[in-house]
């Protein structure tokens, strides 16, 4: 199932030369996997989990486990803005939504519920 949820989520027209995805609001001792991408990923843990992908961006997925057993993916590819965009930042939150952050002439900021799929 997760396999054919990200060959089929993500548009073709998506191009992202950064990608930084912040994990907030998650109970500490969460850990999260990245998917699908052959870009330089760098992750930072502390209070959250942040990865910052450079290229290969349009398909990135992540799997995270919590401390009581549960697991949770995002597609987090599928999120991105249509358009080529140096940078695009987001914000995965619990409550199932996340922030999506892009320059496009002036900052931009999408919010985009149901991006958890709970395993």
């Amino acid at each position: 199932m997760f396999a054919a949820m990200l060959a089929t989520a993500t548009p073709a027209f998506a191009v992202t030369d950064v990608l930084t995805v912040d994990f907030g609001f998650f109970p500490q001792g969460t850990t999260c996997k990245i998917f699908n991408t052959t870009g330089k990923v760098t992750m930072r843990t502390g209070r959250e989990i942040e990865f910052k992908i450079k290229g290969d961006t349009a398909k990135v997925a992540f799997r995270c486990s919590q401390p009581d057993g549960r697991t949770f993916e995002v597609n987090a590819g599928a999120l991105l803005p249509q358009g080529d965009h140096r940078r695009v930042s987001m914000q995965i939150n619990q409550d199932d939504h996340a922030h999506v952050l892009w320059d496009d002439g002036g900052l931009r900021k999408s919010i985009v519920p149901g991006i958890l799929v709970w395993r």
